[in-house]
């Protein structure tokens, strides 16, 4: 079973490490290299998020396979970041599942907004998939939102 918990800074290794390797898996794919967001690859990075973002853990079966961070924005709305998946997990459904469920723990929030490189045409798939929509791009990034109507 597929959930989401809120990660604590003894999970800060482990999650350190699937972004190592979901993020290089990516950046090699598609340009050849190793590579992420900076500090994708440091545990410190993982623990500063962990201690002052809503940091999540994607578990299957208990076993953590990934995470997640959120950013609260003003006004009903919620920034998704740094999401990834073991490699070994990817292309299972995992990534929608937890989309879903990210949404139903904030039933509150009316707007998110995510983004993913140019190159990562899985990430799209996903995103377009689940009702985002893309709102600008440039040579590095598109940029995502979807909006929501908070039924009260």
């Amino acid at each position: 079973m597929i959930e989401i918990k809120r990660a604590v800074e003894k999970d800060a290794q482990i999650i350190t490490d699937i972004k190592t390797r979901a993020y290089n898996k990516e950046i090699n794919t598609y340009l050849g290299r190793n590579g992420g967001p900076p500090g994708y690859d440091k545990v410190e990075s993982e623990i500063d998020i962990i201690e002052n973002l809503i940091a999540y853990k994607i578990q299957l079966d208990k076993q953590i396979i990934g995470g997640f961070f959120l950013i609260p924005l003003c006004d009903k709305k919620m920034r998704f970041e740094d999401f990834v998946i073991e490699p070994i997990h990817q292309g299972n459904g995992y990534g929608y599942k937890v989309m879903k469920l990210v949404e139903e723990a904030y039933p509150d929030i009316c707007e998110w907004q995510l983004s993913t490189p140019i190159f990562s045409i899985g990430n799209q798939h996903l995103y377009t998939k689940f009702e985002y929509v893309e709102v600008s791009r440039n040579e590095d990034e598109i940029e995502y939102v979807k909006q929501i109507k908070v039924v009260k």
